[in-house]
């Protein structure tokens, strides 16, 4: 199975898994200060994902509206990207992906120190604090298998 994890926020990251195995993970394609749908296209079409699973965002109280509005706009790009090329697309909230990752209640970093444990090939990927994206980009498709692994079981 190929599985695409997006995590859509500021830094955000794309990253393939197959077969449960990590193979690359990208910083988000961005063009003209937004995220590109063509580079996206161009990466998904080359991956070739079952499924692309992304983190269900929305906003929150004290956030400005300007960048909200980014943030959002970013998020439905990368929705309308997967939709139109006819991907399955499923969204996971923070909780799910963070719980499936034993990452309830811990500080954002440990998303990156879990994903250098995890995946030590690819922790050249993970190692500096603005490799978060990266991390829970991973972390959201390695929490969409293991969701899968326990509905198969």
């Amino acid at each position: 199975m190929r599985v695409i994890g997006v995590d859509p926020g500021a830094g955000g990251a794309v990253a393939l898994m197959v077969d449960g195995v990590l193979e690359g993970v990208i910083d988000m394609p961005m063009g003209d200060d937004e995220v590109s749908g063509v580079l996206l296209a161009a990466h998904l079409t080359f991956a070739q994902p079952d499924v692309v699973v992304i983190e269900k965002v929305h906003s929150m109280p004290g956030q400005g509206v300007s960048s909200m509005f980014k943030f959002g706009k970013n998020y439905g790009i990368v929705i309308g990207v997967a939709s139109g090329m006819s991907h399955p697309l499923v969204k996971i909230t923070p909780q799910e992906w963070k719980r499936a990752n034993g990452l309830i209640g811990k500080e954002k970093d440990a998303s990156r120190q879990l994903a250098m444990e995890l995946w030590p090939r690819h922790a050249e990927s993970f190692k500096r604090k603005r490799d978060d994206g990266r991390a829970e980009a991973a972390l959201i498709a390695r929490a969409y298998i293991i969701a899968s692994i326990k509905e198969s079981a």
